[in-house]
Order: structure tokens, then C-alpha cells, then sequence
């Protein structure tokens, strides 16, 4: 073999090593590439999901404030969804439930939809909105992924429980008021009635012993005085379960005539005050202001033992608020020690209506509740 032959060889099998190593290298590129876009897709997709969570976790918070409106439980998940879908600044959404509808401020019906369905009791309340503003490589559903499909059926699904839940709160609320006012006709029309048709037999009574036996002339006529005085405790019942002149002269005259009967009753003070004359012409509304204050009042007395108490009504714009100070001992930690049911009554009503109520210590004592609402 000749010398040069002999030089090359050696080199030439390195070059073949070389080459093997190369290609083996480059298959293990092209590997880690693979792997590398792979992880990158599993990444983005468990990004794309904990959107999706974080949309849905946001949705259950905001549902569970306390005294919050089906209105601004409705326009807050409105806010929520873009968030949640893959290109959030292109993203707009809508909801429509009857002739309500929710938006997003940047809202625009584009080509790129995807929507659903909003079914309470097995009818078709409305609808799910989600547009893309700008168009977008297609997927799943057009430019929608496979789990966004997934993801506003759940949303739907959640806003008709929310809205069937909603409903049935108000009916139970409703049925309540009805007892009340049930309550209250019965003791003002059947109950007074009798306490006075015996108060009338025992005058007759007197009448017939007015001659005979001065004692029992006596004792009949402090029985009289005690069935009046009945008669004017159950008229005071009567009125505040069912406050007739709340809906023939108006939530003013209600809240002036719930203040002078709390005076009687309790024999403390009790004022009214307001600069101008608020109408309400929404009754639903007028009663369930008249129930936060008539509760407000009553904690104030049950938990605060409040000697003095102050009803403010005032105007700003198109919003009106209702306070109602007292000068006893703060009554929040005591509901709160007894569950707070009251108080939770009352933010619940106030959410009914679309108002905010707001339940604070007093500077120096007491406690003072606000309730503003639109007018």
C-alpha cells in the first residue's frame, strides 16, 4: 500500500465518525425542536386554561357578594370573559337576557362569533356573546379553540342557575311581603275590630251597673282602657307589616308615620327629615326601602338600645339616600354575634333595587346605615 494511501485512510474514517456524529447530532436537534414547540403548545394551552379557571373562580366571587344585583352580576361577568378567551385585546363580549343587554365598552359585532344559549327552567332566557375584533387563524370553531366552546356553555349554564336562583330569592321575598301584608290586614281589620266590639259590650256593661256597684264600675273601665290601648298596639302592628299609606300617599308619608309610631311605641325619638319630596314611583322599590329602614331602625333599638334615632332623606342628581343615625351602642358586632340575618336581609333587599348599602360606626357613637338608590 502506498504511503499517502496509508495517511488517508485513517483520515477518511474520522471524517465518516465525524460525519456519524453530525447526523446523529442534528437528528437529536431536530428532536429537541420538536420537543421544545411541544412544550411550548402544552404551555400556552395550560395558560390558555388557567384563564379559564381564573374566569370561572372570578365569576363564583362575584356571584357570592353579599346584596349584589342580577344587574351588576350580569355586567360583571360581561367584564370577566374577554379575559379569558386566547386573544383578549381583540376580544369583546355581550350578554343578552330579554330586552336587558350587557356589554363590553369596546363591544362591536364582528364576523368571528361564538355564542350560546342562556336556558332557565328549560326555556331560552337569552344568549352568550364572545367577538373577535380582528380575524384571527381558525381553530376549533372558526378562530375559537376547542375549550372556549367548552368554556361558554359552562358560563351560560352558570348565568341561567344564577338568574333561576335570582328569581326564586325574590319570589320567597315576595311571598314574605305578601304574608306580611296578609298579617297586617288581618290584625287591622279583624283583630282591632273585635278588640273594639268588646270594648263596646263592656261600655253597654258599665251602663248597667252604673247604679248599683261603684267597684265593678271601676274595674270595667280599666278593662276598656286596656282593650284600647290593645287596639292601638295592633294598629301600630298592623301598620308596620302592612304599610297601607305606602302605597296610597307615598314612601314619605310611609317613613314620617313609621318614625311617629316608633316614638309611641318605644317611647324614644324618632325623626324624620328631608329637604325636598322624593317620589317613588316603582312600589316594589318604595317597599323595600320601607323594610331596610324599618330593620335599621329596629337594630338600632334591639342590638344598640338607641334613645335617639334620625331619618335623613336626601337628593343628589338622580340618586337618593336614605340614613338612618342612632345614639346607642354599635349593633354590627351584636348581629354579627346573632349571624346578622337582619343585616343580610338588608343588603339583600338593597340589591333587589339595584342600591348600595353601607353600615358603618358612628364617629362617637352609635351606628349609621346608608342606603343610596336611583331615582
Amino acid at each position: 500500500m502506498p504511503t499517502t494511501e496509508k495517511q488517508t485512510t485513517p483520515l477518511i474514517k474520522k471524517i465518516k465518525r465525524l460525519e456519524s456524529r453530525i447526523a446523529k447530532l442534528e437528528k437529536a436537534e431536530l428532536q429537541n425542536k420538536k420537543i421544545k414547540s411541544l412544550l411550548q403548545k402544552k404551555t400556552h394551552a395550560l395558560g390558555e386554561r388557567i384563564k379559564e379557571l381564573h374566569c370561572l373562580y372570578k365569576i363564583s366571587h362575584l356571584v357570592e357578594k353579599y346584596g349584589i344585583s342580577l344587574d351588576k352580576i350580569l355586567q360583571g361577568i360581561v367584564e370577566i370573559i374577554p379575559q379569558a378567551w386566547q386573544y383578549p385585546d381583540v376580544t369583546c363580549a355581550r350578554i343578552c337576557i330579554e330586552e336587558n343587554i350587557y356589554a363590553t365598552k369596546n363591544f362591536l359585532e364582528t364576523p368571528w362569533k361564538q355564542s350560546a344559549p342562556i336556558v332557565v327552567k328549560t326555556k331560552k332566557a337569552g344568549v352568550v356573546e364572545v367577538y373577535y375584533l380582528e380575524e384571527r387563524p381558525t381553530t376549533y370553531e372558526g378562530p375559537f379553540l376547542k375549550e372556549e366552546r367548552y368554556l361558554i356553555n359552562v358560563i351560560a349554564k352558570r348565568i341561567g342557575d344564577i338568574i333561576e336562583k335570582k328569581v326564586l330569592e325574590k319570589q320567597v321575598l315576595e311571598i314574605s311581603e305578601w304574608e306580611k301584608r296578609r298579617l297586617g290586614q288581618d290584625l287591622h281589620d279583624s283583630l282591632s275590630q273585635q278588640l273594639a266590639g268588646i270594648a263596646f259590650m263592656c261600655k253597654v256593661l258599665q251602663k248597667k251597673f252604673e247604679t248599683k256597684n261603684p267597684e265593678i264600675l271601676a274595674e270595667i273601665d280599666e278593662i276598656v282602657n286596656l282593650i284600647n290601648d290593645a287596639i292601638t298596639q295592633t294598629k301600630g302592628l298592623s301598620r308596620g307589616l302592612y304599610p297601607v299609606k305606602l302605597e296610597s300617599y307615598g314612601f314619605i308619608t310611609a317613613i314620617d308615620e313609621l318614625a311617629r309610631n316608633i316614638e309611641k311605641l318605644f317611647g324614644i325619638s324618632c325623626k324624620f327629615e328631608y329637604k325636598e319630596p322624593i317620589i317613588i314611583h316603582n312600589n316594589i322599590v318604595a317597599t323595600h326601602l320601607y323594610r331596610i329602614t324599618q330593620e335599621a331602625i329596629h337594630n338600632a333599638i334591639k342590638h344598640g338600645e338607641a334613645k335617639n334615632i334620625l331619618i335623613t332623606l336626601t337628593k343628589n342628581n338622580d340618586f337618593a339616600t336614605i340614613t338612618i343615625k342612632n345614639n346607642g351602642k354599635p349593633f354590627i358586632k351584636a348581629a354579627k354575634d346573632s349571624q346578622g340575618i337582619g343585616i343580610s336581609i338588608m343588603k339583600y333587599r338593597a340589591g333587589i333595587i339595584g342600591a348600595s348599602l353601607n353600615i358603618k360606626k358612628g364617629r362617637s357613637m352609635g351606628t349609621t346605615v346608608e342606603c343610596t338608590f336611583k331615582i
